[in-house]
């Protein structure tokens, strides 16, 4: 399953923090034949994908959002991993400087960039402790249907983004941020959350799911590395009928909100989510929270 970490990661070689413990799977995907068991300490995410003949498998990515005790956590495991790591650092820059200066006292160019001074806002960090972005996969639904396939995700707790979409074929990554716009919702513990039904399709091509139809179509210009891919929600249910799995278990609405643009570097392509009605729009590019009629508040959304 894909994860990443609060901290976004630099193109640098990133300094092994010293936490030995894995983070506990984010999402854990309640897959076809298993017991539904609504545990007081998790969350729980229901939700269809909606993927007609001809359209390719595409998996959600979803962002929870770090807590104030696990970005405390962070930026103190950060803090004493970059003063261990700082007296090497300055050494190697150090060198380099030396080196340089020696290569132009000979009247020879300099070779190699000078590494930046080391500083603890940019200081590259891999922190292992939590894991707060991951990705569920296509072929693990609840329930099998065509063209929706019905998913339920058991997850930790927390707010959570819309964050972006995986191919459902090949290694999981983030192939599309929704850093343009998106949304947002809280998942309580102990509670079903309806999210409705999603839909994907790649944005090079109109696509035939009449939900993409404003988001799709812009022929190969839209590429990236890799396909640009559109997609949207639509909150509500598209039928009452769920598995006897769930025939005895409580299922609220999710309660959507808008979510603004954010600034994302680790990514294959980014997109803004398709409109969603009653919570997300967009005016002139820009997207709008429809429950207050102003601008979504995006920014830092804690990757």
């Amino acid at each position: 399953m894909l994860s990443a970490l609060i901290a976004l990661l630099s193109a640098s070689t990133p300094v092994p923090a010293q936490t030995p413990a894995a983070p506990s799977p984010m999402l854990v995907e309640i897959t076809e034949g298993q017991p539904v068991t609504i545990r007081q300490d998790r969350a729980y995410l229901l939700f269809r994908i909606h993927r007609p003949k001809g359209v390719p498998s595409f998996e959600p990515v979803f962002l929870r959002k770090p807590t104030s005790a696990e970005l405390d956590d962070y930026r103190a495991a950060k803090a004493k991993a970059f003063a261990e790591a700082r007296p090497k650092l300055i050494e190697e820059r150090e060198k380099t400087m030396r080196r340089r200066a020696e290569q132009e006292s000979q009247g020879r160019k300099p070779s190699g960039p000078v590494p930046p001074e080391p500083i603890l806002d940019t200081f590259p960090y891999f922190y292992p402790a939590v894991a707060n972005l991951a990705g569920i996969r296509h072929n693990f639904p609840l329930a099998k249907g065509a063209p929706d396939n019905l998913y339920l995700i058991e997850a930790v707790p927390g707010d959570y983004v819309l964050y972006g979409t995986s191919w459902g074929m090949g290694p999981q990554g983030l192939a599309v941020c929704w850093c343009l716009g998106t949304v947002g919702f809280t998942a309580k513990a102990g509670v079903v959350s309806d999210l409705g039904t999603m839909f994907f399709d790649t944005a090079k091509f109109r696509s035939k799911v009449p939900e993409l139809k404003d988001e799709t179509g812009f022929g190969p210009s839209s590429d990236t590395p890799w396909f640009l891919i559109g997609g949207t929600v639509r909150p509500d249910r598209r039928d009452g009928a769920l598995p006897a799995a769930l025939a005895a278990i409580p299922v609220s609405p999710a309660d959507y909100v808008a979510v603004g643009s954010f600034v994302d570097l680790n990514n294959g392509g980014i997109n803004r989510l398709g409109p969603v009605p009653g919570v997300l729009d967009y005016v002139r590019s820009k997207p709008i929270d429809v429950k207050t009629g102003v601008a979504a508040a995006g920014g830092a959304v804690g990757r």
